[in-house]
């Protein structure tokens, strides 16, 4: 791994995060308003967010060629969750910060 603060790297990764969670937002949005069906149940939208920011997360771990622990990550996404797309990504951030942070 190439020598980087693990500041550098959650600098780095929220935006990215931020973006995903919006853009998966944006395009269930546009889905829903088009479905007969209607709306999703808030609980059905929170799983598939957490979904969304749990995979974005791992990616980001295997970009930076970091060790993956699933189950960690899940309980990261978890615990960081709000309905704050950029504060949930600084959390999802500061867990891949800690992995590499471990990792040095």
């Amino acid at each position: 791994m190439t020598p980087q603060t693990t500041t550098t790297i959650a600098e780095e990764v929220v935006s990215e995060i931020e973006q995903t969670l919006i853009d998966s937002r944006a395009d269930r949005a546009l889905h829903e308003d088009s479905d007969v069906h209607g709306r999703s149940e808030p609980s059905e939208l929170s799983a598939h967010e957490r979904a969304v920011m749990l995979d974005i997360t791992l990616a980001l771990l295997i970009r930076h060629r970091l060790p993956i622990d699933a189950d960690r990550a899940d309980k990261a996404v978890t615990n960081a969750q709000t309905s704050d797309a950029r504060t949930w990504a600084v959390g999802c951030a500061r867990h891949i910060a800690l992995v590499a942070e471990e990792n040095r």
